[in-house]
């Protein structure tokens, strides 16, 4: 045979073979294109969806639900009346741990409904700890509800029911309280309950089964009454603003307890650079020969921008209870509290508190705390 002749036809044959092999690579480049061209597709489909809310697993159309919460975690130092001391890991009871999810949608008329519900975690209260057991109400509060209400809202006010926190919550705090992350607030809890801690303040309403009315805000000032599921009643006003260029707060609320009447007030003035804060509250307690309580708060705070970190705050506070509950008198505390931003949602924080003996025969006792709150 010619090689001329044969060279060709093996050339023939080699084009032949590179041709089909040019051929089923290009389908599979086609095929693979148009795989990712239907994944993407699938994907953008799935985008659209999760924009309009749609699907029963996605949430529902039309309603804004909103996820936040923090984490309060610290290390306290306590030394007891009989010179006992000892260290606990605690949850901060001045900002405990908690998870809410806050969910509101708009009705046809322009008003807005909406529903909180907010759980918390307090593992080892700081205003439990104990010397014989200094983790002993590790995780006794875990997962503990504080909200679960539901609430419409409208030119006429906000009306709203469930558990919830009732007219007079936070009552004693409407003040420039700006360390009070750090325990230098009217409720300091960090070692109330040690020996030599006693700590007795009242007036400032819970968290209750009940129904809430809200006004509108007026000029500054609102009101609010609410009812309980056993029928008492507590109700409050509530003022924020400025009196000559000066920043005011102010808070007046009643409460009926068991029979007994509660009168609170706080309030403070910001002039910038110092603010003055004060609380008081009063319980006339019924019967014969039975004494009156009462509380008075006072405290100095300071908050300014000295660090690329975030805002300062330090505050001094004063506090004396005078009353039959805790079975003495005139027991008396005073407290220094730093709160430092360290990044966006963080805080760190730390306070010292003596408590000063009574005229019941209690003695002196300390409390520290060093920790930090990270937000979400």
């Amino acid at each position: 045979m010619n090689h001329k002749i044969l060279l060709a036809g093996v050339a023939a044959a080699a084009v032949m073979v590179a041709g089909n092999a040019f051929a089923g690579a290009h389908a599979s480049v086609e095929d693979q294109l148009k795989a990712q061209g239907a994944a993407l597709d699938s994907l953008s489909k799935e985008v659209e969806a999760l924009k309009a809310g749609g699907g029963a697993a996605k949430g529902v159309k039309g309603v804004s639900l909103k996820v936040s919460g923090h984490l309060n975690r610290a290390v306290g130092y306590y030394a007891e009346q009989d010179n006992e001391s000892f260290i606990s890991y605690v949850d901060n009871d001045a900002s405990s741990t908690r998870v809410r999810w806050d969910a509101s949608s708009k009705t046809a008329g322009g008003m807005t409904v909406g529903a909180r519900l907010e759980m918390e975690m307090e593992s080892n209260s700081s205003a439990a700890v104990d010397a014989a057991d200094a983790n002993k109400n590790a995780g006794g509060d875990a997962f503990a509800t504080r909200h679960a209400y539901v609430y419409i809202q409208g030119g006429f006010g906000t009306l709203t029911t469930g558990q919830q926190g009732e007219a007079t919550e936070s009552i004693q705090h409407q003040a420039f309280n700006f360390a009070s992350l750090a325990d230098i607030n009217p409720e300091h809890t960090n070692g109330s309950a040690i020996d030599g801690g006693g700590f007795l303040a009242f007036g400032d309403g819970g968290r209750q089964d009940a129904i809430r009315y809200d006004t509108p805000n007026f000029g500054g000032a609102k009101a609010s009454v609410s009812f309980r599921d056993n029928g008492e009643l507590t109700a409050a006003i509530r003022y924020a603003g400025k009196v000559g260029g000066i920043g005011a707060l102010a808070a007046l609320g009643y409460e009926e307890n068991f029979g007994n009447q509660n009168l609170a007030f706080s309030g403070g003035l910001n002039f910038g650079v110092i603010a003055v804060n004060a609380a008081v509250s009063a319980r006339l307690n019924e019967g014969v020969g039975v004494e009156d309580d009462f509380y008075y708060w006072l405290s100095l705070a300071h908050k300014g921008n000295y660090s690329d970190m975030g805002a300062t705050a330090l505050a001094i506070d004063f506090d004396v209870n005078n009353g039959q509950r805790l079975g003495n008198q005139n027991n008396a505390s005073i407290g220094l509290g730093l709160v430092q931003g360290v990044a966006p949602g963080a805080d760190a924080y730390a306070s010292i508190r003596h408590f000063f003996g009574g005229d019941g025969g209690t003695d002196n006792a300390q409390a520290a705390l060093v920790g930090m709150r990270v937000r979400f």
